[in-house]
């Protein structure tokens, strides 16, 4: 087992450069502006069936983790991988490629087609070197609505529609202002943030994410720096947690997709290649990575939607948008990572079965450690554990303020209950 000093938070893994966990290696795919052909999906679960565990993580940036590969079976995976063209030459190209792209983009009429911006981004990033001293979890999000967040996931640098050919741009930790430009001068508008934010690091190394430089300098100041004319233009978020995009996606009555989740974001090898042999029948050439953790099929009637979830079902996959287990965030646990005291997963899937019955859907973060791995930021309910014990969390962050301390895993989900109702009167 991997030694706890070895585990550390502050960097994510690659293709080129694996991470070590308790149950071997993590191998995580990029996929290029949130988009893989099914074939090459299908080269990703056998990859993972043949040289991992076959367990498969979709994280929360909308990536694909293969686990428990080995240091021999990994170098074998790279070469099956290769012929995909999802392994980049190098690694500071594969780590700067953190975009987030909105899943229903280009394929619902009533959203913008934000991909080709996406495109352009990525291109810049992968040609220009000096990006790729960012941060390794530094990155951008495109969304196609007014929303400023994708799949309610906050990244340092956030692009949204707010008007036909029109954009706003809005930096993590400064959510009152913004810069409206028309689509053309996006990337150039957020690749000029990026490179002040590389400033403003060289000077204060303590600065690790563009949150700390609005902290320390003000958005003013940055957008200023940029060469952008900033102006009082509150992003738009909603008001509860956005519905993943499970089921069926319909505009003006036509069916245009279908969003598989998946559970806790994992899924086996075979499952995945069940899956993807549905999606292919039903016509989908391509899939979409939504940050829920949901894989998004193109599809063009209600037979062939119908298709896709009935396999989805089967294989114990989400088909309906409401299932609770959408709501949560949870690390791999004890069986997958060293650090972690507790079998995450497990006690997630009794929660969840707990707030189903009590129609509660609040935003959860279950992390087997204080790290909090699975999740940036807030949710509604955080649960860390400690030496094999839960404490819970509301509102915050894991080192937020305890509300319920050193609860066994085996009275989680009643304990949780009993505090939500308790607090509701």
């Amino acid at each position: 087992m991997t030694s706890r000093s070895l585990l550390r938070k502050g960097w994510c893994p690659g293709a080129l450069r694996p991470m070590q966990s308790g149950d071997g290696l993590i191998l995580r795919v990029r996929p290029r502006v949130g988009t893989l052909r099914i074939a090459d999906l299908l080269t990703i679960a056998k990859v993972a069936a043949e040289f991992g565990s076959g367990e498969i993580d979709l994280t929360n940036r909308g990536n694909l983790q293969l686990r428990g590969l080995t240091t021999a079976s990994h170098s074998q995976a790279l070469v099956a991988l290769s012929e995909t063209g999802l392994i980049d030459a190098d690694e500071g190209a594969e780590a700067i490629r953190n975009i987030i792209v909105d899943p229903l983009s280009g394929m619902d009429p009533a959203r913008a087609d934000v991909q080709p911006l996406a495109a352009a981004l990525e291109k810049v990033l992968l040609t220009n070197s000096m990006f790729w001293q960012l941060p390794a979890k530094f990155g951008w999000s495109f969304s196609a609505t007014r929303d400023v967040r994708v799949g309610d996931r906050a990244t340092d640098v956030m692009v949204s529609s707010i008007a036909p050919d029109t954009y706003a741009v809005f930096l993590d930790g400064a959510a009152e202002i913004g810069v409206r430009l028309p689509s053309n001068h996006v990337v150039e508008a957020v690749t000029r943030l990026a490179a002040v934010f590389l400033e403003l690091r060289i000077r204060d190394q303590s600065i690790s994410r563009m949150k700390d430089a609005v902290a320390r300098s003000g958005s003013a100041t940055i957008y200023t720096a940029a060469g952008l004319e900033s102006e009082m233009l509150p992003a738009v978020a909603p008001d509860s947690l956005p519905v993943p995009p499970v089921g069926a996606h319909k505009h003006s009555g036509q069916i245009f997709a279908v969003g598989v989740g998946l559970p806790f974001g994992r899924i086996d090898a075979h499952q995945l290649q069940d899956l993807c042999a549905a999606a292919a029948h039903a016509g989908a050439g391509v899939v979409r990575m939504s940050p829920q953790r949901v894989l998004v099929f193109p599809v063009a009637d209600d037979t062939r939607r119908h298709e896709v979830l009935t396999e989805a079902e089967r294989l114990g996959l989400i088909t309906e948008p409401d299932d609770p287990r959408l709501f949560f965030d949870v690390c791999p646990g004890s069986r997958g990572c060293a650090n972690a005291t507790t079998d995450t997963r497990q006690d997630a899937r009794r929660l969840a079965d707990r707030l189903r019955r009590q129609a509660i859907l609040p935003s959860v973060h279950v992390s087997g450690c204080e790290k909090g791995c699975a999740r940036r930021g807030a949710a509604a309910l955080t649960l860390v554990a400690r030496d094999g014990r839960y404490d819970l969390i509301c509102d915050d962050g894991p080192a937020g303020r305890v509300a319920l301390a050193a609860v066994s895993p085996a009275d989680i989900e009643s304990a949780v209950a009993r505090y939500l109702l308790e607090h509701a009167r």
